[in-house]
């Protein structure tokens, strides 16, 4: 089943406990779906280093931070957002963008499936 990653943008400001406990209950039914593949919720955005090619530099926050992913299993982009549409982001100030994963590779997972430039076949 292709693989989707949701990128979650939670808002300008630093998520309450009840948020917080808004996209915990999100996962768990994720999770109970067999939806969820992967998750990671970052850090604070004030401890974002951003790397050009001028070198590190702190990246500070913004209303747009990139506060988690997720990475869904879905029959196709229409299912995928239907899933993304219930993240808690999309109702507490913040926003979801869904990305259809075109190649992919985890340490110890086997070879990858698909291909992508810059994706290990093996």
């Amino acid at each position: 089943m292709p693989h989707f990653v949701v990128l979650i943008h939670g808002g300008p400001s630093e998520p309450s406990p009840d948020d917080l406990a808004a996209h915990d209950r999100d996962a768990s039914d994720l999770i109970d779906s067999g939806a969820l593949v992967a998750a990671f919720a970052f850090g604070p955005a004030s401890d974002v280093v951003r790397i050009d090619g001028d070198g590190p530099a702190p990246g500070g926050a913004t209303a747009t931070a990139l506060d988690g992913i997720g990475v869904i299993e879905a029959p196709d982009l229409d299912a995928a957002v239907a899933i993304a549409r219930r993240n808690p982001a999309t109702e507490l100030g913040g926003f979801v963008e869904v990305r259809p994963v075109a190649g992919s590779w985890t340490r110890g997972g086997g070879p990858a499936s698909g291909s992508a430039p810059g994706v290990p076949t093996t």
